[in-house]
C-alpha cells in the first residue's frame, strides 16, 4: 500500500470540490489502487492554516470552514504559517496549489510552485498564472529536482489536453490551437443572445462557481489570454506571457448587437488562438462572429472547444459539455494518480 501526504495551498471552491471528491473515492483508491491519500497541511488565505504529523479529518476541516469560521479551529494543528512557511515545513509529498488567478505576475501561487518544487515535492495546479509567466522555469526545476509537475486541470477543466498531447501523440508537433475558453463568457454570451443582460448573465456565472476570484478578469478577456499563453508555453514552446496576447474582451458588447448576430443565423463566441510566426508565436484573444460552418456555432452555454492543429495527426476538436467545478476538481484528483502511477514506475 503507497501513501500519498498532501499539502493544500488554497482553499477555494475547486480545493473544497477535490476534498469532497478525495473524501468519496477513499474506498477505491485503496481497493483499487493500493493508495491512501491523506491531507496533512491546508493553508487559507483568511481563515488559518493547520499543520499535522498525521492525517487531517478533512471533512472536518471542510465543515469548519464551510460554516464561515477560521479553519484554526480544528485544534492543536493551527499554525501562523503563511502557504510558504506551510510548504517549507510540511512533511507532504504533494503539494496541490489552488489559489486565485493573479494575471499581473502569477504570484504568490509561482512562488509557492518553486519552493515545493526546490524541496523535491511534487506539485499539482489548477492555476494558470505560473504557468503562464514561468513554466519554463518551473519544468526545469521539476526536472533538476526529480519532482512531477503536473497542470491538466489549467485549461478546459478536467478534458484532459495536455496527456492526450503526452500520451497519445508522440512525436506529433502542435503547430497552433483555437478555441473558446473561457465558460462564464461563453455563457454570458450565450444568455445576452437570448435577450437576458450581461449582469444578470454573470450572476448565473457567479452562481455556478465558475467565474474567477475578480469576475473582470473573465468579461475583459484575461482568463482566456492566460489559458492561451499556458498552451502555447506548454505545447508549442512559446515563452510567452499574457500581456503579450493581443487581447479584446466582451464587456463592451450589447445585447442588441448580439442579437443581430443571432437574427442573421449567427453566433459571438469569444475565440482564443495561437499560431506560429517568423518572430515567435502570435496569441490573440477577442469576440468573433461565427456561423453553422464553423464549429464554435453549437458551443454554448458554459461549454468550451479546443482545437489542437499537428504537424502528422492534422487537426484535432476537443468538446467539453457544460462542465461544473467537479470537472477541474477530477483534474486534480487525476493529475494526482498519474504522480503515483509515475512514482511506482520509478521505485526500486
Amino acid at each position: 500500500m503507497t501513501v500519498l501526504r498532501l499539502a493544500l495551498i488554497g482553499f477555494g471552491n475547486v480545493a473544497r470540490e477535490f476534498s469532497r471528491l478525495l473524501l468519496s473515492r477513499r474506498t477505491w483508491l485503496r481497493e483499487s489502487r493500493e493508495l491512501i491519500v491523506d491531507v496533512v497541511a491546508v493553508a487559507t488565505r483568511s481563515r488559518g492554516s493547520l499543520i499535522s504529523d498525521y492525517e487531517l479529518d478533512l471533512r472536518r476541516v471542510l465543515e469548519l470552514y464551510e460554516s464561515g469560521k477560521r479553519i484554526s479551529e480544528y485544534g492543536v494543528e493551527k499554525t501562523d504559517s503563511t502557504a510558504l512557511e506551510v510548504i517549507r515545513t510540511s512533511d507532504a509529498d504533494v503539494m496541490i496549489e489552488l489559489t486565485p488567478l493573479d494575471i499581473e505576475s502569477g504570484q504568490p501561487a509561482t512562488d509557492h510552485i518553486r519552493a515545493a518544487l526546490g524541496r523535491g515535492m511534487s506539485v499539482v495546479t489548477a492555476n494558470k498564472g505560473p504557468l503562464a509567466w514561468a513554466y519554463d522555469e518551473l519544468a526545469s526545476l521539476a526536472q533538476r529536482t526529480g519532482s512531477q509537475f503536473r497542470f491538466e486541470g489549467t485549461v478546459m477543466d478536467g478534458t484532459p489536453i495536455f496527456s492526450l498531447v503526452e500520451r497519445t501523440m508522440p512525436g506529433c508537433r502542435v503547430l497552433g490551437v483555437e478555441g473558446s475558453l473561457n465558460s462564464t463568457c461563453n455563457l454570458v454570451l450565450t444568455s445576452m443572445m437570448s435577450g437576458r443582460s450581461m449582469e444578470d448573465a454573470l450572476n448565473e456565472a457567479r452562481l455556478l462557481g465558475i467565474t474567477e476570484a475578480d469576475p473582470s478578469l473573465d468579461i475583459d478577456g484575461w482568463d482566456a489570454a492566460a489559458k492561451v499563453t499556458v498552451l502555447a508555453n506548454v505545447l508549442m514552446g512559446a515563452r510567452a506571457n499574457p500581456k503579450l496576447v493581443e487581447r479584446r474582451g466582451i464587456r463592451g458588447l450589447s445585447v442588441e448587437e448580439l442579437r443581430g448576430a443571432v437574427d442573421s443565423g449567427r453566433r459571438v463566441r469569444l475565440v482564443a488562438r495561437a499560431e506560429p510566426r517568423s518572430d515567435g508565436v502570435f496569441m490573440q484573444v477577442g469576440p468573433e462572429v461565427v456561423g453553422t460552418e464553423s464549429w464554435l456555432w453549437g458551443v454554448n452555454g458554459t461549454s468550451s472547444a479546443l482545437t489542437l492543429k499537428t504537424d502528422m495527426l492534422g487537426s484535432t476538436t476537443i468538446v467539453e459539455e457544460n462542465p461544473s467545478l467537479m470537472q477541474t476538481a477530477y483534474a486534480v484528483f487525476a493529475d494526482l494518480l498519474v504522480i503515483d502511477e509515475k512514482t511506482r514506475e520509478k521505485a526500486p
